[in-house]
């Protein structure tokens, strides 16, 4: 049963394997139950003057969350992901940002991301990055026109999931190119990439993160 539901023009119908299995009372009930316990969760969770496009803020998602939520069609592959990631049409590149790397980690990936103060986040991009690489032209070009949304979580510690701190924008005069050392003590060019916070981060998150 690959849809639920099948939608044509302004018309949505159920999907005939869908409606035929609501015809067991076993099966509907237990959806029911599923339905009214998402909902009830969602109302204890939400908070309008935070919800942002999807999601709220300082609520933890995953990656598999997040590209979801974006309206993705399908879940990338996390080695192409890395830190970030931009959309196939454009409309958006999520962030994610563990802050405490592991110590026997590749050197190559171990990026000093840090808040800079609660309105300032600073990011480096992944390695053979330059001013002229797709994503940095993006953020820099179409700064207006690109969603980037930042997640984060402090240490691996936490697991999968992440803490949506916001949307983010970059700072035109926050691109720098420099270099880093890699694990075969060479160096490889990155962007360092200066963001400000859409929204200032709430003093007891941020001092969680900084602490």
């Amino acid at each position: 049963m690959p849809y639920l539901v099948i939608v044509k023009g302004n018309q949505i119908s159920l999907e005939a394997s869908f409606l035929k299995e609501l015809g067991n009372n076993l099966f509907k009930k237990y959806l029911l139950d599923s339905v009214d316990y998402s909902i009830n969760t969602y109302n204890k969770l939400f908070v309008k003057t935070k919800f942002y496009d999807g999601f709220v803020l300082y609520r933890k998602y995953s990656r598999k969350d997040v590209f979801r939520i974006l309206n993705w069609e399908s879940n990338p592959v996390a080695q192409n992901v890395g830190g970030y990631i931009v959309s196939s049409d454009r409309s958006n590149s999520p962030l994610f940002v563990t802050l405490k790397k592991k110590e026997h980690i590749s050197s190559s990936i171990k990026y000093d991301d840090r808040f800079i103060n609660n309105a300032e986040f600073e990011m480096i991009s992944k390695g053979s990055r330059y001013f002229s690489s797709p994503e940095i032209k993006l953020w820099m070009s179409d700064k207006n026109a690109v969603r980037i949304p930042l997640f984060i979580q402090k240490s691996n510690d936490e697991g999968i999931e992440f803490y949506y701190m916001g949307d983010v924008t970059p700072i035109v005069s926050g691109f720098v190119e420099t270099t880093m050392q890699n694990d075969s003590k060479k160096k490889t060019s990155v962007v360092k990439v200066l963001f400000s916070m859409n929204q200032p981060v709430e003093d007891s998150i941020y001092n969680y993160f900084v602490d």
